[in-house]
Parts: structure tokens; sequence; C-alpha cells
């Protein structure tokens, strides 16, 4: 089975052939994440020269314009120029909102994403003129439609985006957590040619969380003015953010994997004092050692197949031998038969800071903090 694109892979692909010469006539995005829907729509906006805006380029909000009057721009011809081109944010606005609300039964996969709109303002014809449009689009417009839910793949929009061979579309997944460093990793080396130290790159994750357009803000910081070749390293990032609590971080970590439990409640207790958003940092700390943990599993799982250092680094994509051997080490205090335990706290902290406790985050962390130093 061939192995699924990422969102960063999907991206690349996609600005390359937006910018390019083989340009299909519509592009449909969509997800909750919009920072790779607003980068595409920038790229796809930067083809058409300035002074042929004018003309040529209509930025459209769903709620705001009726279908009818998208596709007669759709089918109006350039001035002066190759192309025009037509962008409709929030697309499915245009169309009824009592049907939009109304989710479709898929019959396999996560349809959690995705709105049925049959017959949505089906007196004016309007589903019915998009989907004929996209079946048949003027080759000489872009239209770029963007929404954050995509439509059923039962309903007629949903089938046209699928089956017409002139639509490209895709649904940008929001990057979780767990697989954010290794998303910094790749569009810091995609965009600045930038690489970091492996305890860098998880400091900076911790510090900003996923949020993209913040993320991206950050590594161009981090870029500007550095030397080719020269790794991020935490003193650059901790220059970067300004703030004590991602260093303790670390501290914080040591501890747990000492089972100090005194150091580790200390330390809790004084990021949770610094913290703006004590709910907010909970999940991210929560977040950031199931990660962690995850890794000290790892490791012994696959030193029990009989793999060596060198083979279990490469595997796990942990560049340094100093961070491997602290997490070598922590598996003696955690040991293979100790960390379903330990994923089940983690798991029942998270339950408890997303609603399913009435304690304070303070409380919930440092229970949690008690439980895995015990």
């Amino acid at each position: 089975m061939a192995k699924k694109k990422s969102s960063l892979n999907e991206y690349k692909s996609f600005l390359e052939e937006l910018t390019g010469h083989d340009i299909k006539p519509v592009y449909a995005f969509f997800g909750e994440e919009t920072f790779f829907l607003d980068r595409l729509q920038e790229a796809a906006i930067a083809t058409i020269p300035e002074e042929a805006r004018d003309f040529n380029l209509d930025v459209l909000y769903g709620d705001e314009v009726k279908a009818e009057k998208v596709i007669t721009m759709c089918r109006s011809f350039p001035m002066m120029a190759e192309r025009r081109m037509v962008i409709v944010r929030d697309f499915m606005k245009m169309f009824d909102p009592r049907q939009t609300e109304a989710e479709a039964e898929e019959p396999s996969g996560d349809s959690s994403d995705e709105i049925s709109l049959d017959d949505a303002d089906a007196g004016a014809g309007s589903v019915d003129d998009l989907t004929a449009y996209l079946k048949q689009p003027n080759p000489s417009t872009l239209l770029l439609l963007t929404n954050e839910r995509r439509p059923a793949a039962s309903t007629k929009i949903g089938a046209a985006l699928k089956s017409s061979k002139t639509v490209a579309s895709h649904t940008f997944q929001p990057v979780d957590e767990m697989h954010l460093p290794g998303w910094i990793m790749e569009w810091a080396a995609m965009e600045h040619q930038l690489t970091f130290e492996d305890q860098a790159i998880q400091l900076l994750a911790f510090h900003v969380g996923n949020h993209l357009q913040q993320l991206t803000m950050e590594i161009e910081k981090l870029a500007s003015g550095r030397e080719e070749g020269q790794p991020v390293s935490v003193t650059d990032v901790r220059e970067l953010v300004g703030l004590s609590r991602e260093y303790t971080m670390f501290e914080f970590q040591d501890a747990l994997f000492e089972r100090n439990t005194e150091k580790a409640m200390m330390i809790a207790h004084q990021m949770m004092k610094r913290a703006d958003n004590p709910t907010g940092e909970v999940i991210r700390i929560v977040s950031y050692l199931y990660a962690v943990f995850g890794k000290v599993w790892h490791i012994q799982r696959l030193s029990r197949k009989g793999l060596t250092p060198a083979q279990i680094r490469e595997a796990t994509a942990i560049k340094s031998t100093f961070y491997y051997d602290k997490l070598a080490r922590a598996g003696r205090q955690y040991p293979l038969p100790v960390c379903p335990w330990l994923f089940e706290v983690l798991l029942d902290a998270d339950k408890s800071i997303k609603g399913f406790s009435r304690q304070t985050p303070e409380a919930i962390l440092l229970m949690t903090v008690k439980k895995i130093t015990a």
C-alpha cells in the first residue's frame, strides 16, 4: 500500500501545480487549519500580474454572494491577461444554511468533517448550477473554493468534486501535538534549509503549540541571519521565546524520568503559576509527556526485538545520542510492563482537563505527577 502523503507534501504538490503550467480550472481546499488554505490562495493570486488584478481577480465570501453570480464571473473571459481568477472563501455558505447543517452518513470512513446539502436552494438551482460548472469549467478561469468542512461524497457537489477530472481537491488536517516536531523539521528544511537540535524542536513545539502561522513566523526569525548549516539550539529557542517556563519543561521531564516526586511537583506548580492559560498549559504538557513516554516505550520494545542502539535511533528518528541515552535510562524507571498503565494515567489527565472533572488544571497536573512518580 502506498504511503499517505503528509499535509506538507500535499501543500508542496499543489503549490507547484498552482504556480506552474499544468494548472486545473478548479481547486477546492478544506480543513479547520487555514494555514495551508491561506498560503495556497496567496500563491494563486501571485500568478496574476498586479496590473491585471483589478479586472481579473475577485475574492468573494460565501455568506455575501450567490452561486449564480460566482458562475457568471467564472464564465466571463480574462481582460488583457492569460487567466482570470475567482476565489470563494467559505463557499458552502452560498447555500441554504438549513440544509448545510445536516450531516450525511457515509458507509465507511470518517465523515465527521463532511456536510450534506442535497437540494439546497433547489428553487434557484444554485447547487445544480455549481455542479454543472464543476463538470465543464471555463479553462481560462481559475476557480478556487475553500471551506472548513468538505461536502459529503453522497451529495451533488461532493460527487462532482470527487469525480471531475478538471477539479483538484484536498482536506488539510490539523497537525496534532505528537507529530508537531516532525512538521517543524520538515517546514524549516523545505522553506529555509534550516536544521534543529532534537530538544530545540521539542522546546519550540511546546512553546508555540500547533498554531502553524505563528510557528512559521518563529522559524523565520530563527532562520534570519543564521550561518548556513548551523543548527538551531535550545539556547536559540529560549532566547527567541524569552520565557523560562519552557526551559523548566526539560527539568520537569528529567524529574519524572528520575521519579523525583518532590522536584517534579515543585516544577509543575511553578509552571502553572506562570501560565496565562492553565487549561491550555496542561493540555500541552500532557501531549508532550505522551509523546516522550511513547519514545521510551518504543525504545524498549525495539530493544527486546534485538535491535542495536544505532538501529533503534534510526527507527525512532532520534538523532542525538545524548537524548537517546536519556530516554533509554528512563526505561529503567518505566519498564515495558508499566508503560500501558502510564498511558492510561495521561489519558485520564487529558479527559479531566477537557471537561470530565471539576478539579482545577493545577490539581489535575499535580495528581498526574503524583501518579507517574509514585
